[in-house]
């Protein structure tokens, strides 16, 4: 049986909110802090996110200069820093 694929969003808070980062995101790799960054986040739609939006917390953005920040991007800078770090000490 095949499931469906996560629709995947990339959203930012509104201006001047803090919009806290749910806690089943906190105990997982899809980490990345307490609050969703300023510069937007690219996070799966779940009815979190969807009740954010239709409190006006949140906004999706479709077009975006910069690219999303992802955990496996996240991973990769952290790969890359621990593989320099460990070429420095040898």
């Amino acid at each position: 049986m095949m499931g469906t694929q996560p629709e995947i969003v990339f959203i930012k808070p509104k201006h001047g909110r803090k919009v806290p980062i749910p806690q089943y995101m906190r105990d997982t790799q899809e980490y990345f802090g307490e609050y969703l960054p300023d510069e937007g986040l690219q996070v799966q739609k779940t009815l979190y996110w969807i009740r954010r939006k239709q409190d006006d917390d949140i906004e999706e953005v479709i077009a975006f200069d910069n690219p999303p920040i992802t955990q496996e991007m996240a991973n990769t800078a952290k790969n890359q820093a621990k593989k320099a770090k460990e070429e420095t000490q040898e």
